[in-house]
């Protein structure tokens, strides 16, 4: 009985080879998406983790917005008090 290596002749052997190069550069091509990949979701949560410290700075330094609702009324007044002064003392 011949053993299964003596069985196949040579252009089978060169078909199998082609066939073990090319799932070789498969694999290589996989490993360099899979690399790619890899880096790209390492980037997008480095950049999601800056995002989220800038929101929540611009959260904390806008805390207080709501105590400016009333300063351009009291700016006015003390415009309008300053220019009675100012008449007051322009009539001296």
């Amino acid at each position: 009985m011949l053993s299964l290596a003596t069985s196949v002749d040579s252009q089978e052997k060169v078909f199998w080879y082609v066939a073990l190069g090319l799932g070789f550069v498969v694999i290589l091509v996989v490993i360099a998406l899979l690399t790619l990949l890899s880096r790209l979701v390492d980037d997008i949560d480095v950049n999601v983790d800056n995002l989220w410290t800038v929101t929540q700075r611009w959260a904390q330094n806008t805390t207080g917005m709501y105590q400016f609702a009333g300063t351009a009324s009291i700016l006015r007044a003390l415009r309008e008090e300053l220019i009675r002064h100012d008449k007051m003392w322009a009539s001296r």
